[in-house]
Formats: C-alpha cells, sequence, structure tokens
C-alpha cells in the first residue's frame, strides 16, 4: 500500500487551529533565590513568543532556581517545548537551574515524556 492509498483509507485528524493567544503566566512565588512561574492555558506557535519573552525576564535575573509550573496547560505544542529546550540552555549558562514541573497537565506530561523518550533514543 503506497502512503497516498494509507492516507485514503486512515483519515488523519484535522491540523489542530492555533490559539488565539490563550496563555496566562504568573509569578506565583518570588524572592532573591527562586522564582516559580506557573503557565496556564495554551502553549503553541501563537503564544510561545509570550512564553519566552517571561522566561528570558527571570532568566536575566539570575535567581538560584526558576521554576516554571505546567499545572494549569491544556496544550503544550511542538513550539512550546523549543521555549523549554531554549530557557534550559540560557539556564545553564547564566548559571540558574531550571526545574519544569508538568504537575497535574495531561498534556504537559505527555510532551515532556515524549521529548524524554525522544532524547534517549539519541535523535
Amino acid at each position: 500500500m503506497t502512503t497516498h492509498e494509507w492516507l485514503r483509507v486512515h483519515r488523519l485528524p484535522s491540523p489542530r487551529a492555533p490559539s488565539d493567544g490563550d496563555l496566562e503566566s504568573l509569578i506565583r512565588w518570588k524572592s532573591a533565590d527562586a522564582v516559580v512561574v506557573e503557565v496556564a492555558g495554551e502553549v503553541d506557535l501563537c503564544t510561545m513568543a509570550r512564553l519566552a519573552e517571561v522566561l528570558d525576564e527571570h532568566l536575566r535575573a539570575r535567581p538560584g532556581v526558576l521554576r516554571i509550573d505546567l499545572g494549569e496547560v491544556r496544550f503544550l505544542g511542538a513550539a512550546g517545548i523549543r521555549v523549554l529546550l531554549r530557557a534550559q540552555r540560557h539556564a545553564e549558562a547564566a548559571g540558574v537551574h531550571l526545574v519544569v514541573d508538568p504537575g497535574g497537565s495531561r498534556a504537559a506530561v505527555r510532551a515532556l515524556e515524549l521529548l524524554d523518550r525522544l532524547q534517549g533514543t539519541g535523535r
């Protein structure tokens, strides 16, 4: 069966429509040594710039620990994963311990588990 034939038989889901900027972030805790940023909503191509901006701002302040709480995230797409990986690189360079906590978000847990599996295979 060719790919074209397979696609005709097995309908793929429609692509997810990008959100209209449905992302919220707030500082849940801030001290000289630690910042906890709570992220809620959808983290996708339309909202990734806002998340990157928030994380960059906190990383520039160089707290000892920056914790990203994703417990209220309803969708975490590839663009959001890229932002988190970029934040991890910047945190390492700045000497900040970055903690990404998926909390009870199924979307965040699934996306981060997939990332772990892909990184574990050397890809």
